[in-house]
């Protein structure tokens, strides 16, 4: 017997759940997403089931993701088994009957829901990745993706341990071919021809390092270690070098994951970094605000200064005299608006040897592409943009980079061209997909054709996904959501975009190249606002406070009637996605709030005119008619200018002095990287709970998470704690100090980057030890949809 509705209510609580049913078949919707379903289910017990619990209704609705009601009494549910893992049932009869469906046939009566004028001989094409993970390990427990390095180690060392001829020949071999800047480190494969001779002379060296009364003379142990077939690399001092024999040792003769790792993780493998984030105006001044330029470019560019520290100390530790460099490649634009985007090379401020490189896009005639694009319409412009920037890179390094890092869709998919073409590991960060951004985007992805491109986007991110060696994410749920919610790779498993593919299995979330590392911030410019030898000079902040709270000109609007009052503060785009007029209207709706602190904004200008991006100039004009409509004069404060780094570093502790508080009210917030810089600058923070904020914020203990899409409850939130302030002057402190404390320990860069270069060390060598023909086939069909299917949609795309 199959499954029914009693497989999982319980049997009181049948006959109002299928009337509740009923009643949605005879809605006009079609399609119903999970928060509409538990709004209508509330809506439908307060009207006909009052006094009953239903709580094993509400604990199976919660994991409905979707309904779709196909035809006649026929009900498609989207049932969240578990993270990671969907059921599809068709609920039929009046025993409510729970038919499975395949991913495929669900694909398929979806788009004939959306385009019923389809033919049935019009076959749709589909995408099926599955059969292309056949090799290596995959993991079961959705509750350990996130942590495939784990996964991994344990796997490489229990090969290394069942099979240890074959992974020890292999570990011999990659120790052996193994150099950085072009000097041949670790093994002299002429001294040391196989893995029995490696651990033979291992023993000699080991016994000479014991005996050894060389002090601290380096050289001279170096040099001895030589005449054994030890090259450089293996340490900065005796007790070093000695640690690194023993895990070595270990390794080969007792494997066991945590040695491993070690092991991996003390060669020497990284000192030229490739950073590609082609959108945008990237740049160090006068960037931040413009059109696609936000998180992302800071978020890249502390990552770059905090690696090329980490990785001067990692290869010193190595014994290697070896200065890293790191370019950071983006896109050449002549037209640069004020901005430095026209300048080849750029040095990053407060770095020995961290660089931006701009490489221009050509059209189709060769030409150099003069202006600013935007990241939706970036993709005819990429396939070229490879080629230029692999010549560039190459010239710079004077050979290849060691990693390669894509950064958000666009940069993801120039680093897996750049990957396959120089044989370098290749790591991506998504920043955000887009497909979870935009309701219905893959659904009624012709509606958004025309301005998102969204057909060539999510191709782009299924190659780019599917061939990195490794993907971080700063949280857990950007992979696979919460107990309730989907996440954004998540997202990705199945989808239709009708008439154009069904994707049947588009990624592997149990492949263990998942690994969440949260970023940092720049900790020289956002620290607590009590450290006041840190901070700008009395001046500077007095003048910085006018421009803030009081200087009328054409990029500041409002005047405050009590400034006083202290500060909500909000900076960010002025994006639908980032809901900055939502917060505006949530405030201009509570009047108690309005009473108890001042708004101010930090977003984007103030003239629609001065905005070439479409989104934001609608957002503006919204803005000004918000402040209109709910007379928010005297209330509010909006600053549209661009404000410097250090700048905005101390406008965050200047609003932590007036006792303010940060709000992020975005409707989906991938990570927030603007929550971290108020919480390592002492204020306190409400952000959305949809999204990175459940990672970064304990609710109630460092921060608050509310819910955008009820504005009532978020302002009287907000409200509330003002209220609390107002009775226990130590109420504000607690937060702060919670805040700061929970951002210092789990959310820095040094963190960050120990982390990262440890992946790099460690899938490097599984990127090495797992065969050719097993990569290949996985690369080979996605470079035929790359061809056959990005470029020649790609191609299409006109500016």
């Amino acid at each position: 017997m199959g499954k029914t509705l009693l497989s999982f209510i319980e049997e009181p609580e049948i006959f109002f759940l299928q009337k509740f049913f009923s009643m949605l078949v005879a809605s006009e919707h079609q399609i119903i997403l999970r928060n509409d379903i538990l709004l209508s289910f509330q809506e439908f017990i307060a009207n006909e089931g009052e006094g009953l619990s239903l709580k094993s209704s509400w604990r199976f609705l919660r994991k409905v993701q979707e309904i779709i009601h196909h035809s006649g009494e026929k009900l498609i549910m989207v049932y969240r088994h578990r993270r990671a893992n969907c059921r599809i049932y068709a609920l039929t009869g009046k025993d409510a009957e729970l038919e499975m469906l395949s991913i495929r046939e669900f694909l398929v009566l979806k788009e004939s829901l959306i385009k019923p004028e389809l033919s049935f001989s019009n076959r749709t094409m589909e995408l099926n990745l599955a059969p292309f993970y056949d090799y290596g390990p995959n993991l079961k427990d959705p509750q350990t993706i996130g942590n495939g390095i784990t996964h991994l180690n344990r796997y490489m060392s229990t090969n290394l341990a069942l099979q240890p001829e074959k992974w020890n020949r292999t570990l011999y071999e990659f120790l052996k071919l193994h150099n950085l800047h072009g000097v041949h480190l670790l093994l002299d494969g002429e001294m040391i021809r196989d893995t029995s001779e490696l651990e033979s002379g291992l023993e000699d060296a080991m016994d000479f390092l014991e005996r050894c009364d060389c002090g601290e003379d380096s050289e001279r142990i170096k040099a001895k270690l030589r005449t054994f077939g030890f090259l450089d690399g293996w340490g900065d001092s005796l007790p070093r070098i000695m640690e690194t024999f023993h895990l070595l040792q270990d390794t080969l003769e007792q494997p066991n994951e945590d040695t491993l790792e070690e092991f991996l993780t003390r060669i020497p493998m990284v000192s030229k970094v490739t950073m590609i984030s082609p959108h945008g105006w990237f740049g160090q001044d006068n960037v931040l605000g413009r059109p696609d330029t936000g998180g992302q470019v800071v978020y890249v560019l502390d990552q770059a200064r905090a690696m090329e520290k980490y990785l001067t100390e990692d290869l010193r530790k190595s014994g290697l005299l070896i200065e890293p460099k790191i370019l950071i490649v983006t896109r050449l634009i002549p037209e640069n608006e004020g901005t430095r985007s026209d300048q080849r090379l750029e040095k990053v401020y407060g770095t020995r040897n961290v660089w931006i490189l701009r490489v221009p896009f050509f059209d189709a005639e060769g030409k150099i592409m003069p202006q600013w694009i935007s990241r939706f319409r970036v993709w005819p412009y990429l396939d070229q943009f490879a080629v230029d920037v692999e010549r560039e890179i190459k010239a710079e390094f004077q050979g290849r980079p060691d990693l390669i890092i894509g950064n958000y869709s666009d940069g993801n998919l120039v680093a897996t061209q750049l990957s396959k073409s120089m044989g370098v590991i290749q790591c991506n960060i998504a920043h955000a997909l887009e497909k979870s951004k935009y309701l219905f985007s893959d659904l009624y992805w012709d509606n958004f054709e025309d301005e998102y491109h969204f057909s060539v986007q999510f191709m782009a991110d299924l190659i780019a996904m599917n061939l990195a060696n490794f993907i971080i994410s700063s949280t857990g749920q950007e992979i696979i959501g919460t107990d309730e919610s989907i996440g954004q790779y998540e997202s990705y498993q199945f989808f239709t975009m009708p008439g154009l593919m069904h994707v049947i299995s588009g990624i592997n979330l149990f492949h263990p190249r998942f690994n969440v590392i949260p970023p940092g911030v720049n900790n020289d410019v956002f620290f607590p606002y009590h450290q006041e030898k840190r901070r700008q000079s009395r001046q500077q902040v007095a003048e910085l406070s006018r421009l803030i709270f009081e200087q009328e000109d054409d990029d500041c609007l409002g005047k405050l009637e009590n400034p006083q009052l202290p500060p909500i503060f909000s900076i960010a785009r002025l994006d639908r996605i980032k809901n900055i007029t939502g917060l505006v209207e949530a405030y201009g709706k509570d009047e108690k709030l309005r009473s108890q602190a001042n708004l101010m904004i930090i977003a984007s200008v103030l003239d629609p005119a001065r905005s070439k991006d479409s989104e934001e100039a609608s957002e503006i004009v919204k803005m000004h008619d918000l402040i209109k409509e709910y007379k928010l004069a005297g209330h509010i404060r909006w600053i549209g200018r661009i404000l410097a780094t250090e700048d905005t570093g101390e406008v965050y502790r200047i609003m932590a002095e007036r006792g303010g508080v940060f709000v992020q009210p975005a409707l989906f917030e991938a990570f927030g990287l603007t929550i971290l810089e108020a919480m390592h600058s002492g204020l306190p923070v409400f952000a959305t709970q949809f999204g990175g904020p459940l990672e970064i914020i304990e609710h109630n203990k460092s921060g608050f998470l509310i819910n955008p899409t009820d504005q009532l409850a978020m302002t009287a939130r907000i409200s509330d704690f003002f209220n609390h302030c107002a009775g226990d002057k130590e109420y504000w402190s607690h937060y702060s100090q919670k805040g700061l404390g929970r951002a210092t320990t789990y959310f820095t860069w040094n963190l960050h980057c120990q982390k990262l270069t440890m992946l790099t060390k460690v899938y490097g060598f599984w990127r090495y030890s797992i065969s050719y023909e097993a990569k290949s086939r996985l690369a080979q069909y996605c470079q035929l949809l790359y061809n056959l299917f990005f470029r020649e949609r790609a191609k299409k795309i006109k500016n």
